[in-house]
């Protein structure tokens, strides 16, 4: 099995975003994120993202979706990922 390198597209600095929504009526937690070292750290710490948006073969942005009842996993990407100090 051959595993292929992602490839992150660095965005204009006053375009990088992250947003973090809490969507009670699906219970989950929604990430937005441009940012391309914080998409890795996430996918390292959350898993793969349930939609990756690209531009040819550059990986542009990404979204997880974590349920609520999904502790380990919020944790994980409130304390592994640092989203606060990227």
């Amino acid at each position: 099995m051959i595993l292929l390198e992602k490839r992150y597209k660095e965005p204009n600095r006053i375009e990088m975003e992250t947003t973090i929504n809490v969507l009670y009526e699906e219970n989950v937690i929604s990430i937005y994120t441009n940012k391309p070292d914080l998409q890795k750290q996430l996918c390292k710490s959350i898993g793969e993202p349930e939609k990756e948006f690209k531009k040819g073969k550059s990986i542009l942005a990404s979204r997880w979706k974590i349920p609520l009842n999904e502790k380990s996993k919020i944790s994980k990407m409130m304390l592994k990922a640092n989203i606060f100090q990227l």
